[in-house]
């Protein structure tokens, strides 16, 4: 993971946490992250959660399948073990199965999976049709 930020405060021990400000970015194989602010918690060493915000907190990803995924939210908490985000504050996530709006959204890194809504709030999503194969 390579991380990059104007300023930064706390620890680098192993159960210390680190909160960045400004301009973050974070990197991690396809996965692209900008943000205002960044709280990385540790573990025993190891990263236990990241938590992002900005206005909005901006991400891309390419998935496993090679499909491009943007995403956005005011607040986003990243488990890297458990491979997935929670995405709060007028969050969004845009591929090019189609768009999804809601207050709230977990999205899993590896599978693309989303899941959304449940807290009192509307979700609202865009499918596009399905592009005609190629005449020959």
């Amino acid at each position: 993971m390579s991380v990059n930020a104007d300023q930064q405060s706390g620890g680098l021990g192993a159960d210390d946490a680190l909160v960045l400000r400004g301009n973050v970015e974070i990197r991690q194989g396809t996965l692209a992250i900008l943000a205002d602010t960044a709280t990385v918690e540790r573990k025993d060493g190891d990263i236990a959660r990241i938590v992002l915000e900005g206005g909005p907190v901006r991400m891309s990803q390419e998935t496993d399948r090679g499909e491009p995924v943007d995403a956005q939210a005011t607040r986003v908490t990243y488990a890297p073990g458990e491979e997935s985000l929670l995405l709060s504050g007028q969050a969004s996530v845009a591929q090019p199965r189609g768009t999804l709006e809601a207050e709230t959204i977990r999205y899993n890194l590896d599978t693309g999976a989303v899941d959304s809504g449940g807290d009192g709030t509307r979700v609202r999503m865009t499918i596009p049709p399905k592009t005609p194969a190629a005449t020959r």
